[in-house]
């Protein structure tokens, strides 16, 4: 019960948006009648659309696990033994929150980083064959790259969190380290830093997923609704409205992987800083900044 109130919240807004989703989709599949599109699934595009966006959380919360635990020893490995030459490694006490708060912006960027994913292979031939039916293949190529991109949704959701999730464990551990140590800091030519190791990759995956893909995203939109621009107007609204807004449902739909990160705080902990024992790092930082010499 106690989990369930510290959660309580998001987890409202979290069934009020999916709510409000599937009455768009409703309200979308009676204007523009029944579609059969792809050649899998139920060959009903607005059941098809639901079920891909319902499998986002699942396949999220799944890329989330594998990530973690297959990818932070492999993180730890790269930063210690390739990347942290000259640095000094350690571990501050970090704690869970009192409160859980900020879930949807810890998801926005795997959301993001979904997109770039999505939209990177939503215009290859070879995935359009597999999926459309020979009729729908003359359809627009924007049109046959937004439908892409709605089928890769829970794929690519998956594997842009599994990408994410060693920096959360990561970070949560508390890993950081200074180079007070390296030459160049040393002789005064360049300052002393502490950072965490989790924040090390974390500022690298945020800049891929930032603000190039909101100008991909863009691009293919105005295709798209060029594209769209002789439908009727009550369904060329309804896609001008909810289509732009599509990278922040996404991230809605990722917030139980933000519940799912919380609720195992204690043993992603545990079990990240197990393989930095292993990575001979333990103990805090003494003096980080070297202000003491």
């Amino acid at each position: 019960m106690n989990s369930l109130k510290r959660y309580k919240k998001w987890l409202i807004i979290w069934i009020v948006f999916i709510v409000f989703f599937c009455i768009i989709l409703i309200v979308n599949a009676g204007l523009i009648g029944q579609f059969s599109i792809y050649k899998i699934l139920t060959h009903n595009l607005a059941i098809d659309t639901a079920i891909l966006f319902l499998l986002i959380p699942v396949a999220c919360i799944i890329g989330f696990f594998i990530g973690g635990y297959l990818f932070t020893p492999l993180f730890i490995f790269v930063h210690k033994k390739i990347l942290g030459r000259n640095l000094i490694y350690g571990i501050k006490e970090i704690h869970k929150p009192k409160e859980f708060k900020g879930a949807f912006l810890s998801v926005l960027f795997p959301a993001l980083l979904a997109f770039n994913f999505g939209i990177l292979l939503s215009d290859e031939p070879i995935l359009h064959e597999f999926l459309f039916s020979d009729t729908f293949m003359d359809a627009g190529g924007a049109i046959l790259q937004i439908l892409t991109l709605v089928f890769l949704f829970p794929i690519v959701s998956g594997i842009a969190v599994c990408v994410f999730s060693a920096t959360y464990f990561l970070l949560d551990s508390g890993i950081e380290y200074t180079n007070k140590n390296q030459k160049k800091v040393i002789r005064g030519s360049f300052p002393t830093e502490v950072r965490s190791m989790g924040g090390f990759y974390l500022y690298y995956l945020k800049g891929y997923a930032g603000i190039s893909v909101v100008i991909s995203l863009v691009k293919l939109l105005v295709s798209f609704f060029t594209t769209i621009g002789n439908v009727g107007g009550a369904i060329f609204f309804i896609n001008a409205i909810t289509w732009p807004l599509i990278p922040f449902a996404i991230t809605f739909f990722m917030i139980p992987v933000n519940i799912i990160q919380d609720w195992t705080y204690e043993s992603r902990k545990a079990f990240t800083l197990k393989w930095a024992g292993k990575f001979e790092i333990r103990g805090q930082l003494e003096d980080p900044l070297g202000t003491n010499q």
